[in-house]
């Protein structure tokens, strides 16, 4: 987690991380609504803390599937931006697709992420950000060859530290923190020039699963993600997350939204 750089794959991927953990954070229905199936409680963690343990609980952990309403929340200085709500499906370990709804139920924004393609749909102005073969995806992010880890103990969280491999600067890129009891995955931290970026923290946990996500830019925007009626382990089709059509609009980079994630200078 040092410095990121301004451009080049490593500052486009640790950005992409954040739109796509961001993502899984608010993860919906797909289908028609037949029963909520609740996470079974998960067991303290016993035996030795490492690396690889704790990378292995970033994420999801063993869930194949995730279905949920959500109420997002956006605040600017601490003001209220605006709310909306959404729909969203994960299947692991690589697909991801969102909606965002406005008033009268109109999309304002879908988005889908697999290993062959990132979109982002905004109706109101027919442009798709896409990126084709992103090199990314889900079940390798946290194993990813571009980025060292290192290990630490804060005060009553493990700390797990991803800095870029091939620079010799001491910031970190990404910081995850960790209770103690569960290895619960409770914050991310991404860093940009040596000061945090983007904070995600993770509250209400249902199971491996957090009901609330809080996405604190350090531009003072501030974003509240609430599941609504969770579903686990239950099928979604791939086709589901198929690519969503040109049709017509106007396709830009999606490098050209990750600007927008940045914060103010």
């Amino acid at each position: 987690m040092q410095g990121m750089r301004t451009t080049g794959m490593l500052h486009a991927g640790a950005w992409v991380s954040v739109v796509c953990l961001m993502i899984l954070s608010l993860i919906s229905g797909c289908a028609p609504k037949k029963e909520i199936v609740r996470q079974p409680a998960i067991e303290p963690h016993a035996g030795p803390v490492t690396i690889e343990i704790l990378k292995q609980s970033i994420g999801f952990r063993d869930i194949k599937t995730i279905k949920a309403l959500t109420d997002v929340r956006v605040y600017k200085s601490g003001e209220p931006g605006g709310s909306f709500s959404g729909v969203f499906g994960y299947k692991a370990p690589d697909l991801l697709k969102t909606a965002f709804f406005g008033p009268f139920g109109l999309t304002v924004l879908e988005m889908l992420v697999t290993p062959e393609i990132i979109q982002v749909y905004v109706p109101s102005k027919n442009l798709i950000y896409e990126m084709l073969s992103p090199g990314f995806s889900f079940s390798s992010f946290k194993h990813d060859s571009r980025f060292r880890y290192v290990m630490q103990e804060e005060e009553d969280v493990y700390a797990l530290s991803a800095y870029d491999a091939t620079d010799a600067r001491t910031a970190p890129t990404m910081k995850y923190l960790f209770d103690k009891t569960y290895l619960l995955n409770r914050k991310i931290i991404l860093y940009r020039s040596a000061e945090q970026a983007v904070t995600l923290s993770f509250e209400n946990y249902n199971g491996a699963v957090p009901e609330l996500t809080r996405l604190s830019f350090s531009n003072g925007t501030v974003m509240e993600v609430t599941f609504r009626e969770p579903e686990f382990d239950t099928a979604i089709p791939d086709s589901y997350f198929g690519r969503i059509e040109h049709a017509g609009n106007d396709i830009l980079p999606f490098q050209d939204l990750l600007r927008r994630f940045a914060p103010s200078q």
